[in-house]
Parts: C-alpha cells; sequence; structure tokens
C-alpha cells in the first residue's frame, strides 16, 4: 500500500484556500467579526491537540503514552486539519528527521528553497509502509487512511448542521492557519533563532515559530531530544502541549 495521497491532501487545501478567501470577504461585507473567535478556537484546538500533541509528539515520536481511546480521538483531530492521515504525515516526518537538511529532506528550506518548503512543492517522496510499521498493525490507522476524504466530508457537515458558516470559520479557515503553521516549522524554525545543541541540521529555537503554532517552535531542543514530550527547556521556552500532555500521559 502506498502512503503517499498527495492528490487528495492538495485538492483539499486548494478548496479550503478558497472557501476561506471568499470568508474573509464576506466578513467586510457582513460585519460578522464573531466568526473569527470560532476559527481562533477552532485553530488552536485542532493545531495543538492534532498536530503538536497528536501526530508529532504522541505517534511520530511516542514520547509519551496514553490511553488508546486518547490516542485515536487525537489523530481523528490531526486529519481533520488537511495535512494529511496520519499514517502518510507521520512517514513524513520521520523522512525529514532522518535525513534533515540533505537531498533525501523532502521540505528542507536550504534544499528546496524557503517558498517551496511553505507552499508544498516539496520533494516526491514515495512513502512506505516500512517508514510507519508501528502504526500499520493498528486497523485503526490504515481506516483512516483509506477514508481520509469520507473523514473531511463527515465533519465538515457535521458542522454545518450547527451553523452554515462554520463550513467556512470552523473547518476551512482553521485548516488553513494550521497547514502554514506546519509550514511556520518547515521554514522558520529552520531558518530564525537560536541553538542550544549541536545536531546535523539547521533546526532552531525560534520564538516566532513558536507563538503562531503555540508551543511548538522550540525546534532544537526537539530535533536534539526527539523522545521528549516536553520541548521548552528554559524557563521562556513556553510549550503549551507540554501542558497538556502532563494532564493526558498514563506514564510517568
Amino acid at each position: 500500500m502506498n502512503l503517499s495521497h498527495n492528490t487528495e491532501v492538495r485538492s483539499l487545501q486548494v478548496i479550503t484556500h478558497l472557501v476561506s478567501l471568499a470568508g474573509i470577504v464576506w466578513l467586510f461585507f457582513s460585519n460578522e467579526w464573531q466568526y473569527l473567535w470560532v476559527t481562533l478556537a477552532f485553530y488552536w484546538t485542532t493545531g495543538v491537540l492534532g498536530i503538536n500533541i497528536g501526530f508529532h509528539r504522541l505517534i511520530s515520536h511516542r514520547s509519551f503514552k496514553t490511553h488508546k481511546w486518547m490516542e485515536r480521538f487525537l489523530a481523528l483531530v490531526g486529519t481533520i486539519t488537511n495535512v494529511g492521515s496520519p499514517l502518510a504525515w507521520v512517514a513524513l516526518h520521520r523522512t525529514h528527521h532522518k535525513h534533515a537538511e540533505t537531498e533525501e529532506d523532502p521540505h528542507s528550506p536550504y534544499v528546496i528553497g524557503n517558498m517551496r518548503a511553505w507552499f508544498g512543492y516539496w520533494k516526491i517522496v514515495k512513502l512506505q509502509v516500512r517508514h510507519v510499521k508501528d502504526l500499520w498493525r493498528d486497523p485503526f490507522y490504515k481506516w483512516s487512511h483509506r477514508n481520509y476524504i469520507w473523514i473531511h466530508i463527515a465533519y465538515c457537515g457535521a458542522l454545518m448542521l450547527i451553523d452554515p458558516m462554520w463550513g467556512i470559520y470552523a473547518y476551512a479557515l482553521p485548516a488553513v492557519l494550521v497547514l502554514h503553521s506546519t509550514s511556520a516549522i518547515i521554514v522558520i524554525a529552520h531558518r530564525h533563532g537560536y541553538k542550544t545543541h549541536e545536531c546535523n541540521d539547521e533546526s532552531r529555537n525560534s520564538w516566532i515559530a513558536s507563538l503562531i503554532t503555540l508551543g511548538e517552535g522550540w525546534h532544537n531542543n526537539h530535533h536534539a531530544h526527539p523522545g521528549r514530550w516536553k520541548q521548552g527547556e528554559k524557563w521562556w521556552e513556553l510549550d503549551p502541549p507540554a501542558w497538556i500532555i502532563r494532564l493526558i500521559k498514563t506514564n510517568g
């Protein structure tokens, strides 16, 4: 089974960008600015829970343990952010860590440039099951990969039953923001900031990237110790995802 599903992911990303642009224009004519609070709430929730904690620190690096139902909940939240299925995202991320800043790194800004790295014009990498052998044993992850589009349709439809405008401000616009926040890590956290640890790459601790992603920007710390669930090391390196992990982890 080929884990790459770029056509589906990129198509959804184009759609959510177009819908978000239309939604922003509509705000200027309707003056319904309260919907932006909905966007910020869903951006924070899906980005931190789904990507920072779920896809990244838990599923990719297994930096902590939690209940199985919690892991699957976090994986589903990550899925509806529109950055790919858990299997595909984890396979790509593990490839990045293994080959950071080399020709084998799919999205290093030093190899393909800032613009291509930010907007997803990455090197085409054929993702294989061998990258995610541990996840492949769980039928849930196979199901979430095969039904990626249907998960999005069901989620967006449920939101629109609450309020038709939530299709824009609780689904599309938060998904766009999460996508660009991951780009901030890919580019900014490899270009801007300071190094606490010497690594074989250009990962950096960036307050800008951390502000955008709500705590994921201490990237040099992470590349030096990818198995740690807490990425902030100094007192000023605020790490909100770690605060949540402390509450949900089941190991010491």
